[in-house]
């Protein structure tokens, strides 16, 4: 399945409506302030509105990151295994990957959230960075169980915005090769960014202190 990975800009959708949100209040406040009350009065009741509408925008993302966390506690909670690649997956549609990066037998697959519903066992291929390689549907014969998860990938998501300390290395992770990826793994199934090649043939150790 090709899809059209989007970069993410300096600024997101939201963030935009947010500023706009906040110039607009601040705006309407002063005109209607500065006929009836002059200027002075008019410039504090535009800042006045300018925090409140600054503090609703932080409730909002506070708002949004518990749900977030919410999702990624369920998601650690139904997907807890790791197979490995025997065969590659036939179902063309179940695959999301950038244009030149491949699904390798032999590579280590993390139980994922599906893109779809097709009754298929849905796994992320990653490098040592958690980066998402691939993300297939498979079938049952297909891929073979190898273990329980040490650490969910979803542990390791964060904001664009926050800054987390790197994690440790992934310690299944696809075959050591140069790939393109697409970020880290997110819990809506949706991936945005089109990483550039990875350096990949590094220990874990030297990848965990850059």
């Amino acid at each position: 399945m090709k899809i059209a990975i989007r970069q993410e800009n300096a600024y997101t959708l939201i963030e935009l409506l947010a500023v706009v949100f906040i110039i607009a209040s601040a705006t309407v406040a002063y005109e209607i302030v500065r006929p009836k009350y002059g200027l002075v009065l008019a410039v504090v009741a535009s800042v006045l509105a300018m925090l409140v509408c600054v503090l609703l925008v932080i409730l909002f993302y506070r708002w949004s990151w518990t749900r977030k966390r919410q999702q990624l506690s369920q998601l650690r909670q139904e997907y807890r295994t790791i197979y490995r690649v025997k065969e590659l997956p036939t179902e063309a549609k179940s695959v999301v990957k950038p244009v030149e990066a491949e699904i390798q037998i032999g590579d280590y697959g993390w139980d994922a959230r599906p893109i779809r519903r097709d009754g298929l066992i849905h796994l992320q291929g990653l490098t040592k960075r958690w980066q998402v390689v691939w993300h297939a549907g498979f079938r049952p014969e297909q891929i073979e169980k190898m273990a329980e998860k040490p650490a969910s990938q979803y542990d390791y998501w964060a904001p664009y915005w926050a800054k987390p300390p790197p994690p440790p290395p992934c310690p299944f992770p696809v075959q050591e090769r140069d790939t393109p990826t697409m970020g880290l793994p997110h819990h809506s199934g949706h991936y945005f960014k089109d990483y550039p090649s990875q350096y990949y043939h590094q220990s874990p150790e030297s990848v965990s202190q850059t």
